[in-house]
């Protein structure tokens, strides 16, 4: 935020089996080390938030500010129905300013926001899906990861924001035919916005749009996997292409994935990563490890301003149920200490090549053993350091890494 604090946003289970959405303010005043906040602890953190109704579904997706504001985008239900949900908050405070909500177009069909930009003139681009079956959102990584409905793409000028009162609408809107929910937008530094969208359960595709929301190029990620999240590559603050992350099936297990094109759409090359070596504590020492038993799951990526990013994943192993008993592999699967999942940030360079990777662990001052944890976000900051928000088996983490990791 533009204070120095960061914002998180998720949901959280609520007393009779539905979801809430929640957001949490961390600063601009920071921990130092490693610090576990207690339910009934003293805070660690400036103020929190959560909204929806007992045993409905309401979550917050994506959170972006502004100079004095929060603003959540994310999916509120009512009769049952979903619908495109935007929240503003105080940053300071985290008193809530306004909520509203756009329902589809067709009567009694599914609609939510995924991804949520801030722009260069005030604005905000929120992207996801309209006029989906009932029900079609799954449970996880956001809000789920929905196949279905149409790509849908809501653009609010700074005036309607800054009103005391909810927008009524946006400033324009645009559909896209052929392809469903948009899993994340970007801004181009030059102008526009790129996106990437499922297709299909097998193909997603990224997109150009221009200022307006009219489309300049589509390109089928055919070889990727699934896509989860996309960056403007740049060096010193000029665009040079598009970086799609996600992860696909390779060899049994899975392997995170990346596909980089150039600003007009045309893929200059894709590289798949993962199975990392060494580790601390229990990890320490470890190799490669078996391929096929390995998962690396991509969340996040973002641009180095160097021509190459940094991405977000969760490596481990699951499973190991599925084999035989007795087998060689199960018993391979039970010995190896990958069972528990470990957050993996990957650094590399313009041509895909590795800077650096780590990985990291959460451990509790009474315990030997680390807690599983995944990272699902990666933030880079003005200062050019990089902060991780982290699925932990427990709760959620913040990761915050020095200029130099």
């Amino acid at each position: 935020s533009s204070d120095g604090g960061f914002i998180l946003c998720g949901k959280s289970i609520d007393s009779e089996g539905g979801l809430d959405g929640f957001l949490l303010k961390i600063g601009p005043s920071l921990p130092s080390g490693t610090v576990y906040l207690e339910e009934e602890g003293a805070q660690s953190y400036s103020w929190a938030q959560t909204f929806g109704s007992p045993g409905t579904w309401e979550v917050a997706n994506s959170v972006t500010t502004t100079q004095d504001a929060v603003f959540v985008a994310g999916m509120e239900t009512t009769n049952g129905v979903g619908h495109r949900s935007l929240r503003k908050y105080d940053l300071v405070s985290g008193g809530l300013l306004w909520a509203t909500t756009f329902a589809s177009s067709t009567q009694g069909m599914d609609s939510a926001f995924e991804s949520i930009q801030s722009t260069a003139d005030g604005g905000v681009i929120i992207a996801g899906y309209s006029n989906a079956e009932p029900g079609s959102a799954e449970g996880f990584k956001s809000f789920g990861n929905p196949i279905g409905g149409t790509a849908n793409i809501m653009y609010f000028a700074a005036e309607l924001l800054e009103n005391s009162d909810a927008p009524s609408g946006p400033s324009w809107e645009q559909s896209y035919s052929g392809i469903g929910s948009i899993r994340s937008i970007r801004p181009v530094i030059e102008g526009g916005y790129v996106f990437t969208a499922s297709q299909t359960e097998e193909l997603y595709v990224t997109t150009r749009i221009n200022a307006q929301g009219e489309e300049a190029w589509r390109t089928p990620l055919s070889d990727h996997g699934e896509a989860t999240d996309l960056a403007v590559l740049s060096i010193d603050g000029i665009s040079t292409g598009v970086a799609v992350v996600g992860h696909k099936t390779e060899n049994e297990g899975i392997d995170g994935s990346v596909t980089s094109m150039d600003m007009d759409g045309t893929i200059q090359w894709s590289q798949l990563y993962g199975n990392p070596i060494g580790g601390i504590n229990e990890f320490f020492g470890l190799d490669a490890g078996n391929p096929k038993l390995i998962y690396d799951e991509c969340w996040g990526i973002q641009s180095n301003n160097q021509g190459g990013a940094v991405i977000a994943c969760g490596t481990g192993i699951e499973g190991c149920d599925e084999y035989g008993i007795g087998s060689a592999i199960r018993s391979e699967c039970n010995s190896d200490p990958r069972t528990t999942w470990r957050s993996l940030l990957i650094e590399f360079d313009s041509a895909g090549s590795e800077i650096w990777h780590r990985t990291d662990s959460y451990y509790f001052d009474s315990e030997e053993d680390a807690a599983a944890t995944a990272s699902e976000h990666v933030i880079r900051t003005e200062a050019g350091n990089y902060a991780s928000v982290m699925d932990q088996d427990f709760g959620i983490g913040l990761l915050v890494l020095d200029v130099a990791p």
